[in-house]
């Protein structure tokens, strides 16, 4: 079970660093517009919350670490 949390965990994870990531580089770097400064520091949080919610997920799913 601790397995398939940590599993979920990081797809959920690497699904809303992957969202962050899009919404950063789909406006100057893909013919757009560039975002507000607002949604900019909105797509930048999503980014790094979805990176590290994706590696506490990944280090769950292989079981390394301390057990607290």
């Amino acid at each position: 079970m601790r397995k398939l949390l940590g599993g979920l965990t990081a797809v959920f994870g690497l699904a809303v660093a992957l969202f962050g990531g899009w919404m950063l580089v789909r406006g100057p770097f893909l013919g757009g517009a560039a975002l507000e400064s607002t949604s900019m520091l909105a797509a930048l949080t999503a980014f790094l919350v979805g990176v590290v919610i994706f590696f506490r997920g990944l280090v769950r799913w292989a079981g390394v670490g301390a057990r607290l």
